[in-house]
């Protein structure tokens, strides 16, 4: 009798539970907290800035000689009394004082468009007092500036559509090379009034930032300027994709008022509107 052959044992294959992955954290979220921090930094940073040089300018700096400098900003401007005294400011302090006139017109090149803030505080009234205040003016909208998320948003070089009408004169100047062309002739003249000076004006120059309070603050304001002027110069730079940043943008930064000046004669510029 034939035997039937055995039925097949069926086992039960146990298949462990899989265990649900943690979904990684996004990485374009941990990007925008760490900008975030980062931004705050900065701006935590400028404004502290801004508090010392005001407390240094107001209660530490020299003031031995409030009436000469008084003096000082009417022989340089020609105005106020004519004194047949043949009285002459230093020459070193005369181009440094005239570079501070140049500096404001090169941040307003920087800071008109590439620094408009995504916040929308305007630029320009800071810019503006910059031409009397300096850095005691730009340093408070540095400190509430936003960069844009989305650089599309502030496109550079502006369109040309931005450069129309008589309130966009000095825009409409700045992407030209003939103001950042005027700069430059203006800054290389004024250092070179200064560094030409002979010692016996550089002797008068260090003894009078010992004594005025016009020349220690007005040194100390152009040394904030040029040490900041590199962030901007590379924030500009970076949104018109200059494709000499990375070789000769790093030298260019390290030229008080002719290096900025440079850089605005050479970065890619708008399209002149029709």
């Amino acid at each position: 009798m034939a035997t039937q052959p055995a039925a097949p044992i069926l086992r039960r294959t146990v298949v462990p539970h899989a265990t649900p992955e943690k979904a990684p954290e996004s990485s374009s979220s941990t990007a925008q907290q760490q900008a975030d921090n980062g931004q705050l930094l900065f701006s935590i940073g400028i404004g502290a800035l801004w508090l010392v040089l005001l407390g240094y300018a107001f209660v530490l700096a020299p003031n031995q000689t409030p009436y000469r400098d008084q003096i000082f900003i009417e022989r340089i401007l020609g105005i106020g009394e004519k004194l047949q005294d043949g009285y002459v400011v230093d020459p070193v302090f005369v181009g440094l004082f005239n570079i501070m006139g140049i500096y404001p017109a090169i941040y307003a090149s920087l800071l008109v468009p590439a620094g408009r803030s995504e916040n929308k505080i305007p630029a320009w009234p800071f810019v503006t007092m910059s031409f009397f205040l300096g850095a005691f003016a730009l340093l408070p909208y540095m400190a509430l500036w936003r960069p844009y998320s989305d650089p599309a948003a502030n496109p550079l070089p502006p369109p040309s559509s931005e450069l129309t009408g008589w309130n966009r004169l000095f825009l409409r100047g700045a992407e030209t090379p003939i103001m950042p062309a005027l700069l430059l002739v203006g800054a290389v003249y004024y250092i070179g009034m200064a560094a030409t000076a002979g010692g016996d004006a550089w002797v008068e120059y260090l003894k009078l930032f010992d004594e005025s309070r016009l020349v220690h603050v007005t040194t100390v304001d152009f040394a904030t300027l040029t040490a900041l002027a590199p962030f901007w110069m590379e924030n500009d730079a970076v949104g018109r994709k200059w494709e000499q940043r990375g070789t000769l943008l790093p030298v260019l930064s390290f030229l008080p008022v002719i290096g900025p000046a440079i850089y605005l004669l050479l970065r890619p510029k708008a399209e002149a509107p029709k």
